[in-house]
């Protein structure tokens, strides 16, 4: 069933929240926790990596999987 557009705002609300005034690195750390624990509980991993490519495509950023 797809999202109604109060509940996507509702998401983005909740994802500001979590990592509003945190410095970058743990804003990384929790966009990062936040997705794998995404994928578990949709238990659809691929879902959830086409997702990130089109977000990182949206934002024209390559995505780079070596890890720093």
């Amino acid at each position: 069933m797809p999202c109604t557009q109060q509940q996507l705002d509702d998401l983005l609300e909740s994802l500001i929240a979590l990592t509003h005034g945190l410095p970058p690195e743990q804003q990384n750390a929790l966009l990062a926790q936040l997705v794998l624990v995404l994928a578990a509980k949709l238990d659809d991993a691929a879902a959830v990596e086409s997702a990130i490519a089109q977000v990182a495509q949206l934002a024209g950023r390559p995505l780079d999987r070596a890890l720093p």
